[in-house]
Order: C-alpha cells, then sequence, then structure tokens
C-alpha cells in the first residue's frame, strides 16, 4: 500500500494506493481524496477527479453532489500495474458553470515483479529418466525485474542469472530437486520466486540373455 498526500490551492488531493494479486494478476486501486477549502459563498457543489495515463487524463470519476467545504473520495479500480497516472481534483458549483480544477498531480502503481521458472517446457513437477540427466532444459522470463538469482539442491543451478533466458544442467545423483528463481525490482525492493521440482530417476535394470553354447572338445 502507498500513500501520498498532495495540497494545493484551494484543493487538498490524496491518493492511497492498493495492489492486490499473486504472481499473474494484479488489481490495483487507488482511493483519491480531495478538498474544498473554500465555496465561494455558495455550498451547493459538484466534486469528482480526472485521471489517465497522460496530462489529457481521458477517465473521470462520477460527479457527486457536496455541501460546502470539506473532503471528498472516490476509488477508481482496474489500473495498470507499474504505471504513472496523471489525476487532478474539480469542483464547481450546482448552479452555476464555474468548473474550477487542481494541479495535474502524479502516482505510480507499484511495479510488481512477475517470474516464471519452466523445465523442459513445464511448470513441474518434473520427472526426468536417467538416459536424458544431461539434457535437462531450463527457461525463464520475468516481468518489471533488475535482477535474477538462481538456488537449488545440492547447489546444482546457482548464482546470478540475466531476468529472462535458458539454460541446460545434469543431474548428477538419483533423488528430488528443487530449482528456484528469484527475482527483484531494485527500484521498489520488491522480489518473488517461482521453485520447479525435479526428480532424476533411477535406470532401469539392465537387460540380459542367455545365449547358446560353443562346446570345444
Amino acid at each position: 500500500m502507498t500513500t501520498k498526500k498532495l495540497i494545493f490551492a484551494g484543493i487538498i488531493c490524496a491518493v492511497m494506493i492498493v495492489a492486490m494479486g499473486t504472481q499473474t494478476a494484479l488489481a490495483v486501486t487507488a482511493t483519491l481524496t480531495g478538498e474544498v477549502t473554500n465555496d465561494g459563498g455558495d455550498p451547493s457543489l459538484y466534486v469528482w477527479f480526472n485521471y489517465g495515463l497522460t496530462s489529457s487524463y481521458g477517465s473521470q470519476t462520477a460527479q457527486q453532489s457536496k455541501t460546502g467545504i470539506g473532503e471528498f473520495t472516490a476509488t477508481v479500480s482496474g489500473l495498470q500495474n507499474c504505471k504513472t497516472y496523471h489525476y487532478r481534483a474539480v469542483s464547481k458549483h450546482q448552479n452555476f458553470n464555474d468548473t474550477m480544477y487542481g494541479i495535474d498531480k502524479t502516482f505510480t502503481t507499484e511495479c510488481v515483479v512477475i517470474t516464471d521458472l519452466k523445465v523442459n517446457s513445464s511448470n513441474g513437477p518434473v520427472t526426468v529418466s536417467y538416459a536424458n540427466r544431461n539434457a535437462v532444459n531450463l527457461t525463464w522470463t520475468s516481468s518489471n525485474a533488475s535482477s535474477c538469482t538462481a538456488t537449488s539442491t545440492d547447489d546444482i543451478w546457482l548464482g546470478s542469472k540475466s531476468v529472462t533466458g535458458s539454460q541446460t544442467i545434469s543431474l548428477p545423483t538419483v533423488k528430488a530437486y528443487t530449482l528456484t528463481l528469484t527475482c527483484t525490482n531494485s527500484t521498489s525492493g520488491s522480489s518473488v520466486s517461482d521453485s520447479v521440482q525435479v526428480t532424476l530417476q533411477a535406470p532401469t535394470a539392465p537387460t540380459v540373455v542367455t545365449k547358446g553354447v560353443v562346446v570345444t572338445y
């Protein structure tokens, strides 16, 4: 949650940003708060907000009836992750065409990190045959990350990684392994991890055939 308070002539405006979601889905809601500090002598008002990705806005909240000075709020939802929004508070008298605008201000929604690690094109769990133990293919992608780090059972996959990439690794021992990729946004400090479990199967039992015999005298 992020809260920012902005004060300008005649109107006080604040924005509270709430991000709720998972690694693959994000809903961002912002609650805008304004305050009429001078009603011009007529307390019958309409108030609302303009908002959008540019200073041309493009969207506005519903007009609300308001009596006199004081605070008002509006909630906007469906905002995009990791975007800067412009907004301003607006007020007018109900019986006059005298719309007044607060100055343009901005807020930025959180840059939530998204990470996806796959083993042999699967989110797991994955079983690898012993014959293919040296050809385990890892691929990964991320969004809003500035760095990624790999960790794993027995350190078979380890260290700094690009934010998007691929690598082929070997599984040295018959057992279960957990491979984890953690990606971080250096600006916000937020990070997220994705793990895949991989199990190396034992080789199948050898096949032996009893053949004929050659008897020598």
